[in-house]
């Protein structure tokens, strides 16, 4: 980077002369301190604690499912095996980070994961009892207080694909695909029985996600399905966690508009709104966002919004390149003529805020080698798509997070720049956290937190880099596995960070030179403190 500079620097010295070479020099300090200023760290982010786990064979892999209030439960499988198992081991967290208990239990050679989920002071973990049968399931169930072990053996009658597992009461929730269609059961802990959920077995919609109310004993499936004309609507139906239908949902989305996905709040009192982004046909890349009412089963409105009429859509972009696409915006809105531009986005689900409706979502675009054919590998939550040796995964670009009002209308919006990530499997990266009038955006990526504070249309503290804190004053991190990092909320504003990482400490701190960890860290904010 340095040599660079000095390069650039020699041939304004060979080319100009006088004000000029005063310019250039003033030009490299700038652009020195224009990189220092966005390397920035941020005061507000903090890292209470740390939690490591020895890695000993490259085959070793660590995961984390999450406990909210009641802490984190950390297991791996070992080397050590029984006639018929191999042995995990399970050491249960609590929110410091301290090991509450270690277990050691058998899984069965022929099994493998296919889920996991926390709800009500239980971990569970959802095995494929066979590689040869997809109705033959194992569910294990694991106290939290008391680290105590129960297995379920629960059979679907048919082969299911699963994409979706979720606990409610007493109820376990089983989605995916039985002969290329979509399909919703039941599955009662109590009488240990499967029930199908009716309306859902059609080669004309998905299952786009499950949202769950365990407050209310309820759960919202959302649901894509085809119209006439090649276009695509979104269902959100609610149902009591015993699977019995309580409203259906369906948007009426008008003349030449195609909805490409969507997210609900939660059923409350004949209220429910959808929302998420639209396009003009069948496309996976959308125009814009919309927002749709219901009460009491009937839809009320539904209102698109354009990304160009967005205030910050594009502010993930440099100064001059958004300065250049929003004049192009302001000359076609003179010209009477609406600005087009099309994107992919993930969204998150819908936060209820203070009367305000928050939208997240994160931008992206699939890669492809030289002699790829775009759209044989298609969007996100297929279940079916073809093989496509020419993927290359997907980038993502940056998260934007819109406020809406009750009535459907934008209230403000920002945007947040992300940066080198890169994956084969979509998923949310970015983790949305509020406090008041403050919207907290943070992922992680190359052993650093990036995050931004956002006050509405304003920005509280741009973006910031703070790196992963480690165990030990002298440690170094040499190498780490960018396909084991992230960033999760965790309760309240607790977030937890972790990954793989290859440490070195020359002072032998911690007992040794040179270890491999996995590790956790305890993320915060705190937002009265003074900014970058």
């Amino acid at each position: 980077m340095l040599l660079n500079k000095v390069i650039e620097l020699a041939k304004c010295l060979m080319k100009v002369k006088g004000i000029f070479i005063l310019f250039c020099l003033i030009l490299v300090v700038g652009l020195d301190a224009q990189r220092k200023k966005e390397r920035d760290t941020s005061a507000i982010i903090q890292q209470p604690g740390r939690v490591e786990f020895s890695i000993f064979d490259y085959a070793m892999q660590y995961r984390v499912i999450n406990g909210e209030e009641d802490g984190l439960l950390v297991y791996v499988e070992t080397e050590d095996r029984t006639d018929n198992a191999y042995n995990w081991t399970f050491n249960k967290l609590d929110t410091a980070l301290n090991q509450v208990w270690t277990r050691i239990y058998p899984i069965p050679f022929d099994s493998y994961l296919v889920g996991m989920e926390y709800h009500d002071g239980k971990y569970y973990l959802l095995f494929n009892a066979s590689r040869y049968r997809n109705e033959d399931l194992l569910l294990l169930e694991i106290d939290s207080k008391e680290g105590s072990f129960q297995q379920i053996e629960i059979n679907t009658v048919f082969p299911i694909q699963l994409t979706f597992f979720e606990v409610i009461d007493n109820n376990v929730l089983l989605s995916g695909y039985t002969n290329f269609r979509p399909v919703l059961l039941t599955f009662n802990l109590d009488v240990q029985k499967p029930r199908v959920v009716p309306g859902f077995y059609d080669n004309k919609s998905d299952i786009l996600d499950i949202v769950i109310d365990d407050d209310a004993h309820m759960f919202t499936v959302i649901q894509s399905e085809k119209l006439q004309g090649n276009r695509f609507t979104m269902k959100a139906k609610t149902f009591t966690s015993d699977g019995d239908l309580i409203q259906n949902n369906g948007i009426i989305p008008g003349d030449k508009k195609s909805l490409v996905d969507g997210a609900s709040t939660i059923f409350y009192g004949g209220f429910q709104y959808i929302a998420g982004t639209f396009s003009k046909k069948a496309s996976q890349y959308s125009r814009g966002l919309y927002l749709s009412k219901f009460v009491n089963g009937r839809q009320q409105f539904i209102k698109y919004h354009d990304y160009a009429d967005l205030t910050n859509f594009f502010g993930y972009m440099n100064e001059r390149r958004e300065r250049r696409i929003k004049e192009r915006i302001e000359r076609k809105k003179q010209k009477g003529k609406k600005p087009k531009f099309s994107y992919r986005l993930l969204v998150h689900d819908i936060i209820q805020r203070d009367g305000e409706y928050l939208m997240i979502a994160e931008a992206y675009y699939p890669r492809y080698s030289s002699y790829s054919a775009p759209g044989s590998s298609g969007g996100f939550n297929s279940g079916y798509n073809s093989y496509n040796p020419n993927f290359m995964g997907y980038k993502y670009t940056h998260a934007v997070v819109v406020a809406f009002d009750r009535n459907g209308n934008i209230i403000w919006d920002n945007s947040f720049e992300v940066n080198d990530v890169e994956t084969y499997a979509l998923e949310e990266f970015v983790v949305v956290n509020h406090e008041k009038d403050k919207t907290i955006l943070m992922y992680l990526e190359d052993n650093t937190i990036r995050s931004k504070v956002v006050e509405g249309n304003e920005i509280f503290e741009g973006k910031t880099f703070n790196p992963v804190r480690l165990a030990y004053e002298k440690d170094e991190v040499k190498s780490r596995d960018p396909e084991i990092e992230g960033l999760k909320r965790w309760y309240g504003d607790f977030m937890y960070a972790f990954g793989e990482q290859r440490i070195q400490n020359e002072q032998g701190e911690g007992g040794r030179n040179e270890r491999r960890v996995f590790y956790i860290n305890k993320i915060t904010y705190n937002l009265n403190v003074e900014t970058n």
